[in-house]
């Protein structure tokens, strides 16, 4: 069966990934930093939106990398294998509030390592 993937993602969820509270992303938003769509009384967030912001908020905080759901992208690998290797040390990544971000620099090293 195949997996379906979201293309609108709540406030919740966006604050989650991004490790912001719901409060910083409802602010961007009122602010016009984070587009969104409101039906009734809920926002919701396009898929490509929220990586930009997601990045845009690794950037200011000085980190330039990849979240855990990029690498997911880029290399197939589960959620919770990336996160084994993350914790056990031998994927460096630096934790900005709730969510790990990869440095660029970390992640080329990583690959390069397990050339065959």
């Amino acid at each position: 069966m195949n997996k379906i993937e979201k293309d609108f993602f709540t406030m919740k969820e966006v604050a989650e990934k991004c490790g912001a509270s719901y409060g910083i992303v409802k602010r961007d938003i009122d602010k016009g930093r984070l587009p969104a769509y409101r039906i009734g009384r809920k926002y919701f967030i396009a898929r490509d939106e929220m990586e930009n912001y997601i990045n845009a908020v690794a950037e200011k905080k000085g980190v330039e990398g990849y979240t855990i759901q990029e690498i997911m992208q880029k290399i197939p690998l589960s959620y919770a294998f990336i996160m084994e290797l993350i914790k056990s040390g031998k994927l460096p990544a630096v934790k900005i509030g709730r969510q790990y971000v990869v440095p660029k620099t970390e992640y080329d090293k990583f690959l390069e390592n397990k050339k065959m």
